[in-house]
């Protein structure tokens, strides 16, 4: 096996693995271990299934568990695998967290409900104290901005596990800067929901950001911006962003887009989901079909040079 890149330095992309299923909407495994190689070759710099974007909640526990272990045998150790931990319960939580460490993944992402302080802080030791090899704490608030900073800062002192924070919030932006200030940059901090605003992500110094799809677009712009090329950056940002509005309107039509996108790319046999919630009908495939063929140019652009 490879030797593991570090996990706590995932600079850059972290992807949000979608799960695929096939005309019977049974976890399409093949389809699968496609998306994982394709993933890894553009140049992301960690996995994360199953999540949100992979329908989590909608599949068994044997399914989390292969999903996982897919992931993790085809990467081989190039990049880390997280896995989604979170559940209704502590007690569920506590047991994902312990049978996908078992199963091999390189770190947990949990998204710990909040009440009170005291509950915050009880519930971040309790996962801990099942030894996850490290601990993503999501937080994930559309409508508000999070929990307080500060107590934050605390847990990630106290908590060895507690390593990385993804920020999913109203505005993101100016937590990323308030928690990088707080932790002198040395919690990991990545963006999930925020990828329309990419750049100003970059700007703020986050560590990395979490797509679900579109690879070679975001993994590029990302190198380059590292690299120095911040106008090029900004440049393939003005393609995508579009793109990325209208897959974000909501979750479901998120999920919906970005499997069409890999179902259209050849890696999944159905563009399905499970999820229910919005028709998706012809008017969202066309403006899907139409964004789809917007990105396949881009990517002829990048590969052609356009952005050297």
């Amino acid at each position: 096996m490879a030797s593991k890149k570090t996990l706590y330095n995932m600079i850059g992309v972290i992807t949000a693995m979608n799960t695929p299923f096939d005309e019977n909407n049974e976890v399409d495994y093949e389809g699968f271990e496609k998306h994982v190689r394709y993933a890894i070759e553009a140049g992301v710099a960690g996995l994360i299934t199953p999540c949100v974007a992979g329908e989590f909640n909608m599949l068994t526990p044997d399914e989390r568990i292969g999903l996982l272990r897919t992931a993790v045998r085809v990467a081989d150790g190039r990049v880390p695998v997280l896995s989604g931990a979170t559940a209704d319960t502590l007690d569920e939580t506590l047991a994902f967290v312990r049978e996908l460490t078992d199963a091999g993944a390189d770190g947990v992402m949990v998204n710990v409900p909040y009440d009170n302080d005291d509950q915050y802080r009880d519930y971040i030791r309790a996962i801990d104290a099942e030894h996850p090899r490290m601990l993503m704490v999501q937080e994930y608030d559309l409508n508000g901005p999070g929990v307080r900073p500060e107590l934050i800062a605390e847990m990630f002192e106290e908590v060895p596990s507690f390593r990385c924070l993804k920020l999913e919030l109203a505005l993101s932006g100016p937590k990323y800067t308030t928690m990088l200030e707080l932790t002198g940059g040395r919690l990991h901090i990545s963006g999930g929901w925020g990828i329309t605003q990419y750049i100003e992500a970059l700007d703020r110094g986050v560590h990395g950001m979490v797509p679900t799809g579109l690879h070679e677009g975001f993994c590029t712009l990302d190198r380059l911006y590292r690299e120095g090329y911040r106008d090029k950056a900004r440049a393939i940002f003005a393609r995508l962003q579009p793109i990325a509005v209208f897959a974000n309107q909501t979750g479901i039509l998120s999920q919906y887009f970005y499997k069409r996108l890999l179902w259209r790319q050849g890696y999944y046999k159905t563009p399905n989901i499970r999820t229910q919630g919005i028709a998706y009908d012809r008017y969202y495939q066309r403006i899907a079909d139409e964004m789809i063929d917007d990105y396949e140019v881009l990517v002829r652009d990048i590969k052609a040079g356009m952005y050297d």
